[in-house]
């Protein structure tokens, strides 16, 4: 993860651009926050703690940000289908993180232009991380937001997972332990690893088992319903035994002698 973040001139400079400062610096948080497919993962609280601000403002400040069509809202599952904490992904046609390179500064208004020295295009010296290390950073990241501190203990267990599974694995784990509010690495691994001796190890294959338990769990749960409902002939059988024991109940009463009978007895044997 980069410990800088890049902004376009023009897009802290208009003041038009956003309706509020917080508004403002909440979007320059998500950007802060997003990986290479623009999305992000923070919690409200998180937002609030960084402006800083009340989670109502973020909230408030989010909304806007959509309707204005600057980021987009992506909803987030748990494995029993429950939502979770929603995430925010760039909008492409929004103001992005520059792509200006490092040494090529200029004053307020200048348009950037690659410098030349005696006809000879100067060569950048910045190298592009390998794709392996472009998704840990987005992994650590999303694990510093939602579980705790990555320690170089864990930095290098997170390593050596990705290699042998996919970012997906990884995210999927982070976001179920996020999502049963379990937040340590043993159990993010212990996830990593049920859907290693699954091979589920791609999105498409983690979301398509997702969803058949879903359905499945619908299914039973209208099994055990239908399960809990007594037939007919049981209830009628039940009604029936109410009323037989009802009428051997009347007719015991009325072979019983009531007191003036009994008086009467009692005068004969006197």
């Amino acid at each position: 993860m980069q410990p800088y973040l890049r902004v376009e001139h023009h897009l802290l400079r208009d003041g038009a651009a956003f309706s509020t400062v917080h508004e403002k610096m909440i979007f320059l948080l998500l950007q802060s926050y997003a990986g290479r497919d623009g999305l992000a993962f923070p919690s409200h609280q998180t937002l609030a703690d960084g402006v800083p601000c009340s989670k109502t403002t973020v909230k408030n400040c989010l909304q806007t940000l959509i309707e204005k069509g600057r980021i987009e809202k992506v909803e987030r599952f748990d494995r029993h289908g429950g939502q979770t904490s929603n995430g925010y992904r760039i909008s492409p046609t929004s103001p992005d993180i520059s792509r200006q390179d490092p040494g090529q500064e200029t004053a307020a208004g200048e348009t950037p232009v690659a410098s030349k020295e005696k006809g000879v295009k100067k060569q950048s010296l910045k190298k592009e991380p390998p794709p392996l290390y472009n998704g840990l950073a987005e992994i650590i990241a999303h694990f510093e937001t939602e579980i705790g501190r990555v320690t170089p203990s864990i930095h290098r267990q997170l390593e050596t997972l990705l290699k042998e599974t996919s970012p997906a694995v990884l995210h999927h784990a982070i976001e179920q332990a996020t999502a049963a509010n379990v937040r340590n690495f043993n159990y993010v691994k212990i996830i990593i690893d049920s859907l290693k001796e699954r091979n589920l190890l791609t999105q498409e294959q983690i979301d398509h088992h997702e969803a058949r338990r879903r359905t499945t769990k619908v299914n039973q749960s209208s099994r055990r319903k239908k399960r809990s409902r007594l037939p007919d002939w049981v209830e009628r059988e039940r009604r029936q035994q109410q009323q037989a024991e009802a009428e051997q109940k009347q007719r015991f009463e009325e072979t019983v002698p009531d007191q003036g009978e009994l008086d009467l007895l009692l005068a004969e044997l006197i």
